[in-house]
């Protein structure tokens, strides 16, 4: 089984609309209320009077040949979905709240995968406590999947990029490179350390690493600070090893720039930072912590901490 199919019987294509948005909030269970708090009218509602006072949101998609191909099942390619949303929630130190989902496909979609991509979704959403109130489907070229997902979180107080201090340590959660060995299908998102983070005072800023931490630790500084980063602790995972091993590249490379790591960069003050370190390894045994180095003043750039010189390493980007 796979995304598309040329048994028309099997496909998409031989449901009405409504039978498949019935099938897939089936599928998605107890991630999706009933109406009228979900699905089955013009707009979703939404409760008022939330105890935590600022109210963030999010959107990001996954997209067949981009971010999951052929081999890939739904049920994996609906986590997926879920947990890149969430992550971006985690960095920010939100608890997920509600969301809406958009679905772009081919009349070619094995109806099948599809109901596998909503049980994905609607898993990874429920063990999050994240609902799914809304969405909207629509037809497009055979050979085509796309899901679009818009969330939005609460929180006490938001986690931010371009806050950090000269003077404040780097640190990063778990490994770093290779997730085309199967991390970027199977990761989980850092809610639970995003939001004991959101929760010390001593961070002063956090991003979740996306597009590598070549390309996102520039973006978490801002174009006034550099990072003087310690190549020797970065933690490179083992597949970004393997896979140095196969492409002859360095694995330092790989977990520089290859993206889809999904970990959790953050700054801390400087006199609080043995603190942290030592009190986020007593909160989640389970997740590796490695601080990597200091922040100076400079011109947003990724310098070597042993002699101050600029890292070429740009990360993924989606155009050019």
């Amino acid at each position: 089984m796979g995304v598309f199919t040329k048994q028309s019987e099997l496909s998409v294509g031989k449901l009405t609309e409504g039978e498949i948005i019935d099938r897939f909030v089936a599928a998605l269970a107890d991630a999706c209320p009933p109406f009228p708090a979900g699905p089955g009218g013009d707009c979703a509602i939404f409760p008022a009077g939330q105890e935590r006072p600022f109210r963030v949101a999010t959107i990001d998609s996954v997209v067949f040949g981009r971010h999951f191909d052929l081999a890939c099942s739904g049920e994996k390619a609906g986590a997926k979905l879920i947990q890149r949303n969430l992550s971006d929630l985690a960095a920010a130190g939100a608890t997920p709240g509600d969301a809406l989902l958009s679905i772009l496909m081919g009349p070619d979609v094995e109806a099948k995968w599809l109901e596998d991509f909503a049980h994905g979704a609607g898993r990874a959403a429920a063990r999050a406590g994240l609902k799914l109130v809304g969405g909207d489907v629509c037809r497009t070229a055979p050979g085509t999947f796309s899901a679009t997902l818009a969330v939005q979180g609460f929180a006490y107080r938001v986690l931010t990029r371009r806050t950090a201090q000269v003077g404040d340590v780097l640190f990063v959660t778990g490994h770093l490179g290779g997730s085309t060995y199967g991390h970027h299908l199977n990761f989980q998102a850092r809610l639970a350390e995003g939001e004991w983070l959101c929760g010390q005072g001593a961070v002063t800023a956090c991003t979740d690493l996306s597009d590598g931490l070549g390309k996102d630790l520039p973006g978490l500084l801002g174009p006034k600070l550099d990072a003087l980063v310690d190549l020797k602790k970065l933690p490179i995972s083992e597949a970004a090893t393997k896979l140095a091993r196969q492409d002859g590249k360095p694995a330092l490379e790989h977990a520089l720039q290859d993206g889809e790591d999904y970990e959790l960069l953050f700054a801390v003050r400087a006199d609080q930072a043995d603190f942290i370190e030592a009190t986020f390894a007593k909160t989640f045994p389970g997740t590796p912590l490695t601080a990597l180095g200091t922040i100076a003043k400079g011109s947003g750039r990724l310098c070597d901490a042993a002699d101050q010189q600029p890292i070429k390493a740009q990360g993924f980007s989606h155009f050019g």
